[in-house]
């Protein structure tokens, strides 16, 4: 048996190898190569900044997905994903309480090409374990959705999947992505230049970074994974594919404090040694995204121990200056685990927990971003 090692502070399991999660997580494998990549990350170099262009009006737009969901105290941990027409499809997770995985249960909601409103959320699954942390990917009218099953707590959760070919009106099965212990998903998966789906995960057991990959979008298998030194452990990566090809992850410090930043130039089978991204991270997720532009958004909690406000930073040049930042949210609440999608028409949807209440959409522009954000 040989046990996973300690490279630079960074844990790491390359594919093929054969994980076990015990008490005390162990590895088989007939090879053991390090996957952490040689080369050195520039993100957030403070010095100077590329100037983003931007046209038209700023937009700011915001609403509630929903007033509440009969019989449930909390919802938390939203998702969403935009067709081509425009046309909106959320998900997240309702509980009854007290603990956020009583009674918890996953529902969408749908807001049609045109409207401003939102439907009424309906039902998606209720098994009789915990459903949590919900996440939407598609292509065209193809549609993924991840969730995690937990049956005795966030450690024993595993990751299943179903898939829709007509936008979340009907869906296949549940099938299992990963049976390890602990593993779940907070999200979307991302097209790699090899052509593959690799889906960000991590575990709850463990506190480390998983990262899966499907050349079907239905079988996988885990790639790789990345773990930092207790107590300032990386999960929920956040991962985009830039122009160059290179993957780029923005991770959530499990301690706080600084953001974790990483990026793969091998389709995610390395990464390179996490770092600190320069943007605060109270232990909360935060979400990374390329938009059409080509220019990168990374919606996050700007503070090291709370989470407000909630913010927004530009990035004209694929993450190494980030010269524009503005707050979308502040006050005494709690504004936490957003998600973004960029639809047709430009706009940026965010979705994100207010409060645990509910979950709450707002919809901005670029030239909100860069209108009155002032620089850094």
């Amino acid at each position: 048996m040989r046990c996973c090692f300690d490279f630079k502070g960074v844990r790491s399991v390359q594919a093929g190898f054969v994980c076990l999660v015990l008490p005390v997580a162990s590895c088989l494998s007939p090879l053991l190569f390090p996957s952490v990549a040689n080369f050195e990350l520039l993100f957030r170099v403070m010095e100077g900044g590329t100037p983003v262009e931007v046209a038209g009006e700023p937009v700011f737009f915001e609403q509630q997905v929903f007033d509440a969901i009969a019989g449930k105290v909390g919802s938390h941990a939203s998702t969403l994903t935009a067709f081509d027409d425009g046309e909106l499809l959320a998900a997240w997770y309702s509980y009854t309480g007290p603990h956020e995985l009583d009674g918890s249960a996953i529902f969408t909601a749908r807001r049609l090409a045109g409207s401003e409103t939102w439907d009424t959320p309906i039902l998606h699954i209720d098994r009789p374990e915990g459903d949590g942390n919900p996440v939407l990917y598609s292509e065209g009218d193809h549609v993924w959705l991840f969730a995690a099953v937990v049956p005795f707590g966030w450690s024993t959760a595993r990751i299943e999947m179903q898939q829709s070919w007509d936008r979340g009106r009907t869906w296949s099965s549940a099938t299992v992505v990963s049976g390890m212990l602990g593993a779940n998903v907070r999200f979307p998966p991302v097209r790699t230049a090899a052509g593959q789906l690799l889906l960000p995960a991590y575990s709850d057991l463990t506190q480390q970074s998983l990262f899966f990959s499907s050349d079907d979008g239905l079988n996988w298998s885990l790639t790789s994974t990345v773990s930092t030194n207790s107590p300032h452990m990386s999960i929920q990566p956040s991962v985009v594919r830039l122009s160059n090809d290179r993957l780029l992850a923005a991770t959530r410090n499990v301690e706080g404090g600084w953001l974790w930043v990483m990026a793969s130039d091998d389709h995610g089978r390395s990464w390179s040694e996490p770092q600190d991204s320069g943007f605060p991270n109270p232990d909360s997720a935060a979400a990374l995204s390329r938009l059409a532009s080509g220019n990168l958004v990374l919606v996050f909690n700007d503070s090291m121990s709370e989470r407000r406000p909630l913010s927004i930073a530009l990035s004209g040049d694929e993450g190494l200056t980030w010269p524009h930042q503005r707050i979308l949210v502040d006050g005494e609440a709690s504004y936490s685990y957003p998600a973004v999608v960029q639809g047709p028409d430009g706009m940026i949807h965010i979705l994100y927990s207010l409060d645990r209440l509910r979950i709450a959409h707002m919809a901005i522009n670029e030239s909100w971003i860069v209108g009155d954000s002032g620089g850094e």
